[in-house]
């Protein structure tokens, strides 16, 4: 039996960032947040988890994509 993945399609929202933080992203990396999208099969990034809102706005892009950014 083989068993199948569901992959879905998820962009970044800004229900997480602030005015603040969202303008200071798009000043540091040159494009706005909710341009990023990442394909999972576990579901939208939880951004209230400061290491995760901090990676993604240190690096421009979140943690699950940064194996293609190494």
């Amino acid at each position: 039996m083989t068993s199948v993945m569901k992959l879905q399609t998820f962009y970044i929202s800004k229900r997480f960032l602030s005015e603040k933080e969202l303008n200071d992203f798009y000043q540091k990396h040159a494009y706005q947040v909710t341009e990023i999208s990442y394909t999972s099969s576990v579901g939208e990034i939880d951004f209230s988890k400061p290491e995760e809102k901090h990676f993604l706005m240190q690096k421009g892009y979140p943690k699950i994509l940064a194996r293609f950014f190494a």
